[in-house]
């Protein structure tokens, strides 16, 4: 049975990753080009970042590059392991309690501590990934620079992999004992939240730590000096510190580097077997109540009359987003970054035009890039979060193209004022020329209004209805298709915008690029962005299948 379970497991990620269709592989395609262009960009970023660091270090024989490597890699390893951290402890609240995934399994004659070490490992899985994505090519780099490639690159790995496992175990710990405390739809709020104000309290120290000094010459060379002209302190009981000298070690060619990461991976495996082991009595109990509660009759719903259909379909999508448990944490980030953005945008200087109009296109750009990552947490899925209402949806007499407008405008309307805030706050500060800030309110305007129909069309092109929560349809292949599109939407926003990125493009290109031609083909771009992928998926909620997949 258990060989049957693991096949049938195997199977439906393979299925969920290709799909199921002929059409359902285009996204997932797509979304692994996409993966494979991104990881071949962060690796040729890296390597001529250790080639330009090779010749600059040659300079200065008072530096001790390994000093410089441990605290480099101190500082990367703790905030990946942040982030895992704050990613377990979201995630695990809903595939531990709140997934329908799991009442299905639950009728299953599995040992109840089997199904929870499932979860947990589905858990771990979920909240690295984005790490890994990034701390894997960079470990490769930086092991093919190495004396000892194979010694750096399993020392490497050694040791993220622990710390890892250490720092998702523990926000599947604090998870479990979270629910507990409080119930699990509050808690699953009230863990996005603690996401939120640890990613901003992470933004805020970054900008304390004044990184504009890099640009001076002078400060960066001081700041080099100071950190690599004396040794790291003892690491003592911080795994991150352990994880970046094994690391750093392992990369100068010492083989000794390979213990601190097999102790790690130790500790690691251990915290992710006891963990679950010693809180299966709190998640069966939680859980318990949890499955009780949601079979339980509902409280019946205040009625309101209803001027018009349009308006029930917005009143509903708007209660949606807005009942959703990561709009806190999404809306602490976004306050934060934006907070960030602006002191950085103080500290230009007001009398060099050229800068000032640089900055107004990379401001709007930015601003775009955040309504993007917005658009594919909240646009992207509204259609897949119907799930098995799918199915009582299409035999309603609703209009499916109405019901597909209605989740763009929920969602546009915060994204336009998200991107005219932000782009009217730098230009508030910037006061570039009149030319400059037409443009860059025109184009955020018009992004702001394309990137939510660009995700929600796709999204409702190419649905998941079985998907266990937004998330998974977010960052799934279709998700990252997505968001590669609208990126780049917020990458030619910048060139309308500026004239010194136009200079600089046209001498590229040979073509002499005016403001007028360059908006007025991001203005067709955004609305050919926005129109096709809407008309495709109306088409397609139309006269699909939906009980095909």
């Amino acid at each position: 049975m258990n060989r049957v379970y693991r096949a049938n497991a195997a199977h439906a990620a393979a299925r969920s990753i290709l799909g199921a269709r002929g059409r359902a592989r285009i996204p997932a395609l797509a979304g692994l080009f996409s993966l494979a262009l991104f990881v071949a960009l962060e690796v040729v970023g890296l390597e001529a970042a250790v080639r330009a660091s090779a010749a600059a270090l040659a300079y200065l024989p008072e530096l001790r590059p390994l000093y410089l490597v441990e605290r480099l890699l101190a500082g990367a390893l703790g905030a990946a392991a942040a982030l895992v951290l704050l990613g377990s402890l979201t995630t695990a609240v809903s595939t531990l309690f709140l997934s329908e995934e799991l009442l299905a399994l639950a009728v299953l004659p599995i040992p109840h501590r089997r199904l929870l070490a499932r979860q947990a490992a589905l858990t771990l899985a979920l909240a690295s990934a984005p790490s890994l994505l990034l701390a894997l090519p960079a470990l490769g780099v930086a092991a093919s620079a190495s004396r000892a490639p194979l010694l750096a690159a399993g020392a490497g790995l050694l040791s993220v992999a622990g710390l890892f496992l250490l720092a998702g175990s523990l926000g599947i710990a604090g998870a479990l004992v979270l629910v507990r405390i409080v119930p699990a739809r509050r808690a699953r709020l009230f863990s996005a939240l603690l996401s939120a104000l640890g990613l901003s309290a992470a933004l805020v120290g970054f900008r304390a730590a004044r990184p504009e000094r890099l640009l001076d010459p002078v400060e960066a060379l001081g700041l080099l000096q100071s950190l690599g002209a004396s040794a790291p302190p003892a690491p003592g009981a911080n795994p991150a510190a352990w994880a970046a000298r094994g690391a750093a070690l392992a990369l100068a060619g010492d083989p000794t580097g390979l213990l601190p990461g097999a102790l790690l991976l130790a500790l690691g495996l251990a915290a992710a077997a006891l963990v679950p082991a010693a809180l299966a009595g709190v998640h069966r109990a939680v859980w318990g109540d949890v499955r009780e509660a949601s079979s339980g009759a509902a409280h019946p719903a205040r009625r309101r009359p209803a001027r018009s259909l349009g308006g029930v379909l917005l009143r509903a999508e708007a209660a949606t987003v807005l009942r959703d448990a990561s709009t806190p944490a999404q809306l602490g980030s976004l306050a934060a970054v934006f907070l960030l953005d602006l002191l950085n945008v103080r500290l230009l200087p007001a009398s060099d035009p050229a800068a000032r109009d640089l900055v107004a296109g990379l401001q709007t750009g930015l601003s775009l890039f955040l309504v993007s990552a917005l658009s594919l947490r909240f646009a992207y899925p509204a259609v897949s979060t119907d799930a098995r209402a799918a199915a009582v949806l299409r035999s309603m007499p609703l209009n499916p193209r109405l019901h597909l407008l209605a989740r763009w405008a929920a969602r546009a309307i915060p994204a336009v004022l998200t991107s005219l805030v932000l782009t009217g706050a730098s230009l508030a500060v910037l006061k570039p020329a009149a030319a400059t800030t037409g443009a860059a309110l025109a184009v955020a305007l018009a992004g702001g209004l394309a990137i939510p129909a660009l995700h929600t069309g796709l999204g409702g092109l190419f649905p998941r209805y079985d998907a266990p929560n937004p998330v998974a349809v977010a960052l799934g292949p279709g998700g990252l298709f997505a968001l590669v599109l609208s990126t780049g939407l917020a990458l030619f926003a910048t060139v309308a915008v500026s004239a010194e990125l136009r200079t600089l493009l046209g001498a590229l290109v040979h073509q002499r690029l005016t403001l007028a031609s360059t908006l007025v083909v991001f203005l067709c771009a955004a609305a050919a962005a926005a129109a096709v992928p809407m008309a495709l998926a109306a088409r397609s909620l139309t006269s699909s299948d939906i009980s095909v997949g």
